[in-house]
């Protein structure tokens, strides 16, 4: 698999991936003035090689032969400085960044008796390690379901002080993708994350660090928040390259700070859905919001699903969407949702379309209750639905055959 990983220690050396870092924002952290001076840096052009315990030497596959000796000295320190900033970020979260090893378990989709979604293309999970990141000193892990789609038979998780201990899931969030393991320790590190009152801010750097490769250091993709509230709200947008070896680790400031869990998300609502923009630059991390939304329940082993209403719709509608036929039983028919009906807002927000609707109800769990407003016979009246997981939806009513063109669409 392509990797584009930068591996940022004073004995490594590695590339940075594309990505621009506002030096007045990594002269601010280190106190660099300097580099303050020089602008928005571009370090995609720049290629970090091995330095000594101050920090790595910058080349730039742009310099000209004419440049004089005290810029190229200039620049070098600059980018010295970048490096620095970007190791000491790391070095604060890295103490709480595990690896997640695991052994057994089958292919999804594959037979036997462990069973999954089928994916897409024909790609096949490799064995190897994962990240996550420790939530709470009293053992608890946080991660990326994907890790988990195996259902593998025996997890170990890996300290960054090298303790090996054997982990347990607790439990996984299909809608944001997380997971909850247990190990059987105490005091471990817990990471700073940022508070929800100093949101990220499009264009600022970002890193994402994994274990997955190895070795004693983390490895570090550096990029930006390229987007804010992605899939239907959930998620925090990176250009950072990521991919399984970081999954489940965390998406970081040049403070050193959490922004979010990295996660594979995809259009799809398949687990396995983002197999397809892996390593791509479009990434996607679970910020602080959703995690604590969520975290609760995860540590007391309850697994969260995601929401159904239990209705066939027409995917042609504009303006409105009309409800086709309501399953039997299922939250639709419980609230009193009738065939013909026209959907125009779920949960205070004004509904189109069938893809809008489908990006409302996607981002809610099994167990949530939602308004959902309806017009019927040129009247509009508000429903309360408790939305339910798939088991408890049960066959669709018959579709008088006198109704014309119904599309083949999937119930939200």
């Amino acid at each position: 698999m392509r990797s584009r990983v930068c591996c940022l220690s004073a004995l490594a050396s590695a590339c940075v991936p594309l990505c621009t870092v506002h030096a007045a924002t990594v002269a601010s952290n280190a106190g660099h003035r300097e580099f303050a001076e020089r602008g928005t840096v571009p370090i995609s052009r720049y290629v970090l090689g091995g330095g000594n315990s101050r920090g790595v030497t910058a080349h730039s596959s742009t310099q000209r032969n004419g440049d004089s000796p005290r810029a190229s000295s200039s620049s070098a320190d600059g980018y010295r400085a970048l490096a620095e900033v970007l190791r000491a970020a790391a070095a604060k979260v890295s103490p709480s960044v595990v690896t997640i090893e695991t052994v057994g378990g089958t292919q999804p989709g594959g037979g036997g008796a462990t069973t999954g979604p089928a994916a897409p293309g024909g790609f096949i999970l490799a064995d190897g390690p994962t990240t996550g990141l420790v939530y709470s000193s009293d053992g608890l892990i946080l991660t990326s379901t994907f890790n988990f789609l195996r259902n593998p038979t025996v997890i170990t998780v890996v300290l960054a002080d090298g303790r090996r201990l054997v982990g347990e899931l607790l439990a996984r969030d299909e809608v944001c993708k997380l997971a909850m393991l247990k190990v059987n320790v105490r005091d471990l590190p817990v990471p700073t994350w940022r508070m929800e009152g100093e949101p990220p801010v499009v264009g600022e750097s970002a890193i994402a660090l994994g274990r997955g490769f190895g070795g004693p250091r983390c490895s570090m993709n550096v990029g930006i928040v390229s987007g804010l509230n992605r899939m239907s709200g959930l998620a925090i947008q990176t250009d950072a390259h990521l991919s399984p070896a970081n999954f489940g680790g965390p998406l970081i400031d040049l403070e050193g700070r959490v922004l979010g869990i990295c996660v594979p998300m995809g259009l799809a609502d398949a687990p396995i859905a983002g197999v397809e923009w892996y390593d791509s630059g479009i990434g996607f991390a679970i910020p602080r919001r959703k995690v604590r939304e969520s975290a609760d329940d995860l540590a007391i082993g309850h697994n969260l699903r995601r929401g159904l209403i239990g209705v066939q719709l027409d995917s042609r509608s504009r303006g409105a969407v009309r409800v086709i036929s309501v399953a039997d039983p299922s939250p639709a028919l419980r609230a009193g949702m009738l065939a013909g009906d026209e959907i125009i807002a779920v949960a205070g927000q004004g509904i189109r379309d069938y893809a809008e609707l489908r990006r409302v109800i996607r981002a809610r769990r099994a167990g949530e209750w939602i308004d959902v407003r309806i017009r019927r016979n040129h009247q509009e009246m508000t429903l309360r639905v408790i939305l339910a997981v798939p088991e408890d939806i049960g066959p669709m009513q018959p579709v008088p055959e006198t109704q014309p063109g119904v599309p083949e669409s999937a119930p939200p």
